[in-house]
């Protein structure tokens, strides 16, 4: 019951203090704009494209064709451990 409780506080604090620094206003300008927060750097649309991209990426093949590489790969590293222990 108390780590229920510590956790929800830990949540609602962390939610007052992304409000405070106005954290969804500058992850908006982050992906739309290309403006770095706290900086006057701004990326290029052709980078931020890039970068996007490359994340989604990433984040597809993570959750779609993961398990499958994973499994093909302990199942080769199983079979050359089998195969040391037979010799």
């Amino acid at each position: 019951m108390k780590k229920t409780i510590i956790a929800i506080c830990l949540i609602g604090s962390l939610l007052i203090l992304l409000d405070t620094i106005d954290f969804e206003h500058s992850l908006v300008l982050l992906l739309f704009a290309g403006v770095v927060p706290g900086t006057n750097i701004v990326i290029s649309p052709i980078n931020m494209m890039a970068a996007t991209a490359t994340a989604m990426t990433v984040v597809i093949l993570r959750l779609t064709a993961w398990p499958h590489i994973k499994a093909a790969f302990t199942d080769q590293l199983k079979s050359k451990l089998a195969a040391r222990r037979i010799v």
